[in-house]
């Protein structure tokens, strides 16, 4: 079985502060599983949107019921592609787990898309969760449902915790513009 997420939200910040805040959100008090972030290439297109691809490296632990399989991992590595877009001010990113993919693949969508009429950008998330267990070595475990239950519970515990990191550095981004004002 393959599970899908999906999620909506809406933050009551224009859209150049949330780009802003989206590409500056670490660290925070709420991302101190984020170890680490390399950009790796940055460019603008021929029709003026921006393109960044990132390396994240984000610390963790498994669940109790796999670690006699797999033993101790702690860390995983995250592939981040973004593109915005100035003009229809839309900010788009896929993230992907690039190591354990046997355990499990999250496939992370987001879209974030600026309302003109409520002066408010509002945010789409999909997420696919899907692992490559089989049930020959999960010996009659059902471990791949397993699996990919816990990590949709876990996404939908850790965007909570996600949106407020986040926040916390768009009003840090609001109290910079602000003084710069004065």
């Amino acid at each position: 079985m393959v599970l899908y997420y999906k999620n909506k939200h809406t933050y009551n910040h224009n859209f150049e502060t949330v780009t802003l805040a989206y590409f500056n959100r670490y660290p925070n008090p709420y991302s101190t599983h984020v170890k680490s972030t390399d950009t790796i290439e940055i460019f603008i297109d021929k029709n003026g949107n921006l393109h960044q691809l990132k390396l994240i490296k984000k610390s963790g632990r498994l669940p109790q019921f796999i670690k006699p399989f797999l033993g101790k991992i702690t860390t995983s590595w995250i592939i981040e592609k973004t593109i915005v877009n100035p003009i229809t001010k839309e900010l788009i990113t896929f993230n992907c787990n690039i190591d354990h993919k046997k355990i499990i693949k999250v496939e992370e969508i987001n879209f974030y898309k600026f309302n003109f009429n409520q002066n408010k950008t509002n945010s789409f998330v999909f997420v696919k969760f899907s692992s490559g267990f089989t049930n020959n070595f999960s010996f009659g475990l059902n471990i791949k449902d397993k699996i990919e239950n816990w990590s949709k519970n876990k996404f939908s515990d850790n965007l909570a915790k996600s949106r407020k990191g986040l926040q916390i550095v768009m009003d840090s981004v609001n109290e910079l513009l602000l003084k710069s004002k004065t």
